[in-house]
């Protein structure tokens, strides 16, 4: 019983790898079930804070969005792409078609799968809007880049 575990275990990475191999890309929500719907924030060791879209306040930023999403989760995002890639895009938290057509630029850009959806690897590969919570003023980096440990 084991063995046939394994079996199918191993077919189910095989084929996974060969549909990612033969379309390129995964699509930026691949895997996702829950949409973001609110944010967390993160701050790191030099006083940078940046906002990040998750499933609920304060919760997994492990969560997808597309066109029909508002809020403050969509506001950060969209300062991202405005701030950090230059989008030409309004601040106002509506996950409209302007906002779906700039996330698809920066996403091709970053030769990720450009859906216009946002999902974790789209988090992961942008630069977000970091601001100093003591002047307010920004500069652009990936979660990763940040000083850490983010609080």
């Amino acid at each position: 019983m084991n063995l046939k575990r394994t079996l199918g275990s191993l077919g189910a990475v095989a084929a996974l790898t060969l549909g990612v191999l033969t379309t390129g890309s995964a699509p930026a929500s691949a895997g996702i079930t829950t949409q973001c719907t609110g944010h967390s924030t993160y701050t790191d060791t030099a006083g940078y804070y940046v906002k990040v879209p998750t499933d609920y306040m304060g919760g997994s930023n492990f969560c997808a969005m597309s066109q029909g999403a508002s809020g403050e989760q969509v506001r950060w995002l969209q300062e991202t792409l405005w701030q950090c890639y230059g989008q030409n895009i309004v601040s106002d938290g509506q996950f409209g078609p302007a906002t779906a057509a700039a996330l698809k630029k920066v996403q091709a850009a970053l030769n990720l799968s450009a859906d216009g959806v946002y999902g974790p690897q789209t988090r992961d590969a942008i630069k977000w809007n970091w601001i100093l919570w003591e002047t307010g003023g920004h500069r652009c980096l990936r979660l990763t880049q940040a000083p850490g440990p983010l609080r």
